[in-house]
């Protein structure tokens, strides 16, 4: 099996496909291009998301906290609680770990999420430190926005850059590789991107102006987050390449490496579907986001890319460009 997340299809066929029904209870289940799950309780939901860090190592803990918080944000509501699983080799040190825990807890902190548990060991069933965390949000109100909700006709709307996740870590981690090519400050920042990987207040914002479907670009890039939300909602795509916007430090790292920045995992942007997009791009600019749009959803289920004035295909998203590096 290669690197990376199960392909869609294997997803659907090895994994979806084998579960029992949902109880009563769920009201949003696991499914292809869905972040999050949800379980009514009394007047409320509590939504939840789960995701190991396996591609990083210098930044793992702020990750392991920011990725899942992002999923807890796509639903339009501000998440509370995580409960982290942390597998440690047995050549790390002590001081390894406590910088991962560190991390976390500062992140959490900051974004006033509580750490609530989870579990700690080493083990030689891994090579490299994972982090696997659980996300839990509350909300009181019938609805949450569901990456599946997304109508035809919807505009598409970006914020941020393409790979900005990739970017943090690719500097952090092949560094060595990058030496040759970037200065100093360069490095400082591909390091200071990690700032903008939060989408809590993208979130926050199309909760506000009710936007139909929001999908965080994680594994896959830009392109992937667009084909998941397709197909979450039973939709095509028209995406506009061109209008994708690309830090010049992302494009600058991907060239070395030989990646596409596009389809670089790129926690910190969301995809957000609406009919109204003026006013989402503008709400945004007052919130200090940048947003982009790049296309549209379409009726039929015809998945386009147009690029440098080309119609092609886009395909489901394959293995995430990162793992090209490992």
């Amino acid at each position: 099996m290669r690197i990376g997340k199960l392909s869609n299809r294997d997803l659907q066929r090895l994994v979806l496909d084998r579960l029992p029904k949902s109880h009563r209870f769920v009201t949003s289940g696991p499914a292809v291009g869905q972040d999050c799950s949800a379980i009514r309780f009394g007047d409320g939901q509590v939504v939840l998301s789960t995701d190991p860090i396996t591609g990083a190592t210098s930044d793992i803990g702020r990750l392991a906290v920011l990725v899942n918080v992002n999923d807890i944000a796509t639903c339009g509501i501000r998440p509370t609680a995580l409960l982290l699983t942390i597998i440690v080799p047995p050549d790390y040190t002590t001081d390894e770990l406590r910088q991962a825990i560190d991390q976390a807890a500062a992140t959490a902190e900051k974004l006033n999420v509580s750490i609530v548990g989870g579990h700690t060991e080493v083990s030689d069933a891994v090579n490299r430190m994972i982090i696997s965390s659980t996300a839990i949000g509350f909300t009181y109100g019938n609805q949450i926005i569901r990456s599946c909700d997304a109508l035809a006709d919807d505009t598409l709307v970006m914020t941020k850059t393409a790979g900005l996740e990739g970017t943090v870590i690719l500097a952090a981690d092949q560094a060595e590789r990058l030496q040759e090519h970037l200065s100093a400050e360069e490095f400082l920042e591909a390091n200071k991107l990690l700032d903008q990987i939060s989408v809590l207040e993208e979130g926050s914002c199309g909760a506000d102006l009710g936007v139909h479907a929001m999908h965080d670009a994680t594994e896959g890039g830009i392109l992937g987050a667009v084909w998941e939300m397709a197909e979450a909602s039973g939709l095509g795509c028209i995406v506009e390449a061109d209008k994708i916007p690309v830090h010049p430090l992302t494009e600058k790292i991907c060239r070395i490496l030989e990646l596409d920045p596009l389809r670089l995992i790129a926690s910190g942007s969301m995809i957000m579907a609406t009919s109204d997009p003026e006013i989402l791009v503008t709400e945004l600019t007052v919130r200090g986001i940048n947003g982009k749009i790049i296309g549209r959803l379409t009726e039929n289920r015809d998945r386009i890319l147009m690029l440098e004035g080309k119609e092609l295909e886009l395909p489901p998203p394959g293995s995430d460009e990162l793992y090209k590096m490992l």
